[in-house]
């Protein structure tokens, strides 16, 4: 089979430890990236300070023309997060409706099974790959040893693009080795808390 990993960053900055990241909606897209599982390239998109809706609706006819090239498109979390974000950015709902309906959302398969919502670090480390990026040098030398996606917009705004650019690289072609071990395995497995 052929996938295609699909994920963004917000561009929105957001007050900390909030209940639900919707309720401060439009939350504006930075940049997002596509990787493929039979090919080395990854895809970017990248707006200062975000993406336009023209962007995003340039994006979606993109992902579509992936689509209509026989790959499937692979996400963690796009059901509820990803395809959300975008079809308020680019208008496109019904087009991005389609997208979370006939993609696969390894997290999804996960919650509709266990009946809770996992972390993609727990499912990489259940399938032995190294971990979600958590050290990023940023472009004045200093390093960043707590990287994660709530950083992403202050980084951009920043300026630290290369640094966020990094880190969704990394998410995408994590995500594409996870499907790849999941594919041959024909099951997901993850480290709990516990260490089990």
């Amino acid at each position: 089979m052929k996938f295609a990993a699909f994920d963004l960053e917000i561009a929105k900055l957001l007050p900390e430890n909030i209940s639900d990241i919707k309720d401060y909606a439009p939350l504006g897209i930075s940049c997002a990236a596509v990787a493929f599982n039979d090919k080395d390239d990854v895809m970017f998109w990248q707006g200062v300070p975000q993406l336009s809706k023209d962007d995003c609706q340039n994006l979606v006819k993109i992902l579509q023309a992936i689509v209509n090239e026989g790959y499937t498109l692979l996400t963690w979390n796009g059901c509820s997060f990803d395809f959300f974000v975008l079809a308020q950015e680019s208008g496109l709902f019904e087009e991005c409706g389609n997208f979370a309906l006939n993609h696969v959302d390894l997290m999804m398969i996960v919650t509709f099974t266990k009946g809770y919502f996992l972390g993609l670090d727990k499912a990489l480390a259940g399938a032995k790959i190294k971990g979600k990026v958590k050290k990023l040098i940023l472009s004045n030398g200093s390093t960043l040893d707590s990287m994660s996606g709530a950083k992403a917009p202050q980084l951009w705004s920043d300026g630290e693009y290369q640094a966020v650019l990094e880190y969704l690289r990394a998410d995408v072609t994590q995500l594409i080795e996870l499907a790849k071990v999941v594919e041959k395995k024909k099951s997901i497995q993850w480290s709990s808390n516990s260490g089990r």
